[in-house]
């Protein structure tokens, strides 16, 4: 299959020959030019040879003749005059022409998460180009290394992925082979993240010299803390950006942020985040229960508890005991409920900067695993999807973090689980709880959500839209179009 990338090197290459046969009257090293030339035709009917259908064979029987006229014009049998040159000319015109036609535009797609966990910012953009005729879409998860303190473990999750996202191994899938018109990753740290690092082979700095289009769609989403210094924003310090050409972000604060830190504003796309498509496209319907959790949870009020991997380790003490403050209400309200979802590297970060608290949490962890009485009507959610942990609760508390931004699109009741001021915000504080407010502590918050006092209810309408861009589902049909877009008009202008 000839793919987008490739037509268009054929299409300059036959430009580049044409223009080298119209001044071959005017080359003092005439030999030379005309094996150039000769070269070009034979490199153009390499490159086409099994790929065009059975009415494009006259192409090749052009190219021969034209060939075979320079062959002559080398051997110095046939005399090179104006005409001869601007017939040869016409013919490679001509075959560019026919060419450019009759090769439809294929895009040659390739989507390479590194974590499943994380597959869904990258998951709405790959539906787009599954359904679109002129593209052909790969998925092709990419190892990596967890990083303890003391080793790197090889990690590989292609099989992990959901049924319906066919895999290709990252062994099968030659890069310089497949020459990708676009690649999509959503991990650009390379050797800089001290937890997680993906194989060398697929740093930003390798895959850049396969593509002419690498997009960067974070596999997070910004949240809306106003944090001071690059806390929120350190992915755009990274030295890896110059090996970019798109980034997507959610909202114009974030390109802004973005600008500020010394990426060009036009790698830069505000299309919202696929991230944001998953939690709306779930949640759009009732209250959904998976069935692992009705036992303990149908019926209830559910809290979501999300935690951070490095605040556990930055303030050990304090963060398990602000965990088990949110489980007393399962302990004290008989209809209360919490699951618990830690980030998916928390344990590895444990492992890396504290490995002394490792047994503590995975005692804690083993307790609640094993339905210990200490904490009823608590599950822990390891799942590698955070959809159903949405879908199953009620309220969600957290500090303000990617999950909570994306918590916004529910309309549900947020508890915010640190202290911040109005001015720290970028939404408005009037839509949210404070787990630390001395007029309404936190187990006034969980008695009243429970009896279904929620004063904030109408604060939290359209919440998502006031700061990030397409919170209504399309944010990966927005991200497809206005690469596919960009691609083309881009690959065009270079052929003109």
């Amino acid at each position: 299959m000839i793919f987008f990338k490739k037509k268009n090197k054929i299409l300059n290459l036959l430009n580049i020959t044409a223009e080298m046969i119209n001044l071959l009257d005017q080359e003092l090293n005439l030999k030379t030019a005309l094996e150039n030339c000769m070269k070009a035709i034979e490199v153009v009917e390499d490159n086409l040879e099994g790929e065009l259908a059975s009415d494009n064979e006259a192409v090749f029987d052009d190219l021969q003749v034209v060939h075979d006229a320079l062959q002559l014009i080398y051997q110095e049998e046939v005399q090179l005059d104006d005409n001869l040159e601007q017939k040869l000319y016409l013919m490679i015109m001509s075959i560019q022409k026919k060419l450019d036609k009759s090769i439809p535009i294929k895009l040659n797609v390739v989507f390479m998460p590194y974590k499943v966990t994380m597959w869904d910012s990258l998951a709405s953009i790959y539906e787009m180009a599954a359904k679109d005729p002129d593209c052909v879409a790969k998925v092709v998860p990419i190892p990596y290394f967890k990083l303890t303190k003391d080793q790197a473990i090889p990690t590989y999750e292609g099989k992990l992925f959901p049924k319906d996202v066919p895999v290709t191994s990252y062994q099968d899938y030659n890069l310089a082979k497949e020459d990708p018109d676009i690649i999509f990753i959503h991990n650009a740290y390379d050797q800089y993240n001290t937890i997680t690092q993906v194989d060398k082979r697929f740093f930003t700095s390798n895959l850049k010299k396969y593509t002419d289009m690498l997009v960067y769609v974070p596999y997070h989403i910004t949240g809306f803390g106003r944090l001071s210094g690059n806390n929120q924003y350190i992915t755009y310090t990274m030295p890896t950006m110059p090996n970019i050409d798109r980034i997507v972000v959610a909202g114009n604060f974030v390109k802004d942020a973005a600008i500020k830190y010394g990426v060009p504003a036009e790698k830069v796309l505000v299309l919202g985040s696929p991230k944001m498509d998953a939690v709306y496209q779930a949640t759009k319907s009732s209250k959904k229960i998976p069935k692992k959790w009705e036992k303990q949870i149908a019926g209830k009020f559910v809290f979501a508890l999300d935690t951070n991997c490095m605040s556990l380790v930055n303030n050990p003490f304090y963060e398990f005991a602000y965990i088990e403050q949110v489980f007393d209400a399962a302990k004290m309200i008989s209809n209360c409920a919490v699951i618990w979802r830690p980030h998916p590297l928390t344990k590895i970060a444990i492992a890396h900067y504290i490995p002394q608290m490792l047994e503590k949490y995975d005692h804690l962890v083993n307790d609640i695993k094993s339905c210990s009485p200490k904490y009823p009507n608590i599950i822990v959610d390891e799942s590698p999807e955070y959809i159903s942990f949405f879908n199953a609760s009620d309220a969600y508390v957290s500090i303000p973090n990617s999950l909570m931004a994306l918590y916004t699109v529910t309309g549900k009741p947020i508890v915010i689980a640190s202290k911040v001021l109005n001015d720290e915000l970028l939404l408005p504080d009037t839509a949210f709880y404070h787990f630390y407010d001395p007029e309404h502590p936190w187990y006034k918050i969980a008695q009243d959500l429970i009896n279904g006092k929620d004063p904030k209810r109408n604060s939290r309408r359209n919440l998502a839209s006031q700061i990030y861009n397409y919170t209504d589902g399309t944010s990966g049909k927005m991200i497809y179009q206005e690469i596919k877009r960009e691609v083309i008009l881009k690959t065009a202008g270079e052929t003109k």
